[in-house]
């Protein structure tokens, strides 16, 4: 059974940490979001007593990060004792007529800037003016404080409890813990023995392992060596050139699409994929439509897919991820063959292991000096064109401050060199898709926004009786038949 330090630990784990130290670079900023639309519009206090609420039962809500002098240890998680709400709380007015693009065109620039490092990293936006009476909340909030699957999980616990009123809950008295120099680098040495001690049980284990049940050890080693065959394919194979990333900027555009879970669910158990297949088989087809209408023959793209690495029923908070590279056959015409490549290329992904590297290489880099360490970063982002995340999310109705969710919209960040975020978040009967874009890089935002309507319906429409064994995929080319100069 998880205690309350095992799922809170007063510590950050090396991915955690990485998110937060390359929050120091404008270019590397790790922001994620989340657009609720509700079907009434709650008033501010009663959303500030469900927000002081999920605060109470989510302590990432009212603790600031502290780093250790010389980054002898990881930072530390520690309650803000000036935590305010009214800080994090804020209001935003849609102007007329009040639609979805006019509250996405005012959050925006909300999302493009940077969250207090000194403060809790969230802040939420209540809109008013929406038409149809509707209401809407912006949740915005520091990768490092949680990821996909795992604060789904948290909050859809948290927003399952009906219409009425939850009982209050204050915060817990803030625990005194002292941020001198002194007594951080005394905390700094404790974690570090304990982190030795723990790396020597490790080994020790390991050993006696390897005297009992060679055989195990042997299909271990065997494991780890295929593991880090794929990581280093994946670290050393070159992005496909784009007119994406001609231009970049700081500045974001979000916009939202919707899927039918039931079709796609359909489409999965007929072809024999899932969900994530799908989902790439369509976002490689809108990529070839926008970038043909640009004059461009894109035959492959890279994507960053973040891959869970939490056991089914693991409740820790932080980041449990992977940031793995997947190959995209965008010039694959036939829907089929090309879900059918994605899913050869995801089986790779998934067989040789190597997401199981990512903690490793996260630690790793953070031991290396911050201008090292964000070259390493940037050159990886280098690697692949755009990301594509997918997290499911509760079937059943969920509630905010008394209202019905009717939609909940994910944003991912555009991290480095990365001009384009598309990320997919099941919430009943859709699927809620949030995009962000960098506007310098994709000018015409509901163009590609077309492009992923017509792949939806062609992918999705794909019927039993067409399914065919298919002979083995040719080789794509992994660059465009005409290039264009990206920024380095």
């Amino acid at each position: 059974m998880s205690t309350a330090a095992d799922v809170w630990p007063d510590r950050m784990n090396p991915t955690d940490a990485l998110f937060w130290t390359m929050d120091k670079i404008p270019e590397l900023r790790s922001t994620i979001g989340a657009l609720l639309i509700l079907d009434g519009v709650p008033d501010r206090e009663r959303i500030a007593a469900e927000l002081l609420r999920i605060s109470a039962a989510l302590p990432r809500m009212y603790q600031r990060v502290v780093e250790v002098p010389g980054g002898l240890a990881p930072p530390e998680w520690l309650d803000d004792r000036q935590f305010d709400l009214d800080y994090h709380l804020r209001h935003v007015m849609v102007p007329p007529p009040g639609g979805l693009a006019e509250l996405l065109a005012e959050l925006s620039p909300l999302y493009a800037t940077s969250l207090d490092r000194d403060r809790p990293l969230w802040e939420a936006y209540l809109a008013g003016g929406l038409m149809g009476g509707r209401g809407a909340v912006f949740f915005k909030m520091h990768h490092c404080l949680v990821d996909g699957v795992g604060g789904s999980r948290l909050f859809g616990e948290l927003l399952s409890s009906g219409a009425a009123a939850n009982p209050p809950r204050p915060l817990p008295q803030p625990r005194k813990r002292s941020t001198s120099t002194a007594a951080l680098l005394w905390r700094a040495i404790g974690y570090n023995i304990g982190e030795a001690a723990q790396f020597g049980t490790d080994v020790a284990a390991a050993a006696i392992g390897a005297l009992t049940h060679p055989a195990a050890v042997l299909s271990e080693i065997r494991r780890w060596t295929q593991s880090a065959f794929g990581f280093g394919q994946e670290l050393t194979t070159m992005r496909a050139e784009s007119p994406l990333h001609q231009h970049r900027s700081l500045s974001r555009q979000l916009t939202t699409f919707d899927l039918s879970l039931a079709e796609i669910d359909a489409a999965r158990a007929a072809l024999g994929a899932t969900n994530n297949d799908i989902i790439l088989t369509i976002v490689a087809g809108a990529m070839h439509r926008w970038h043909s209408s640009r004059g461009f023959d894109v035959r492959q793209l890279r994507a960053l897919v973040p891959v869970n690495l939490r056991d089914a029923n693991e409740s820790s908070a932080g980041n449990r991820l992977a940031l793995l590279a997947v190959a995209l056959p965008t010039g694959e015409p036939n829907p089929l063959r090309r879900l059918r490549i994605i899913q050869e290329r995801m089986g790779h992904v998934k067989g040789d292991r190597r997401a199981s590297l990512y903690p490793i290489v996260a630690r790793i880099i953070l031991t290396l000096p911050l201008v090292v360490a964000e070259q390493v970063v940037r050159q990886q982002t280098q690697r692949t064109n755009f990301v594509c995340t997918n997290v499911p999310g509760p079937r059943q109705t969920c509630y905010l401050a008394g209202q019905r969710i009717e939609r909940m919209y994910p944003y991912a960040p555009l991290v480095g060199d990365h001009p384009v975020a598309i990320a997919l978040y099941s919430y009943g009967d859709r699927v809620c898709v949030g995009l962000d874009v960098d506007p310098l890089a994709m000018s015409d935002l509901p163009h590609f926004l077309d492009a992923l309507r017509e792949s939806a319906a062609e992918v999705l429409s794909l019927r039993p009786d067409q399914v065919r064994p298919l002979r083995r995929a040719p080789r794509l080319l992994t660059q465009s038949r005409r290039s264009s100069r990206h920024r380095h």
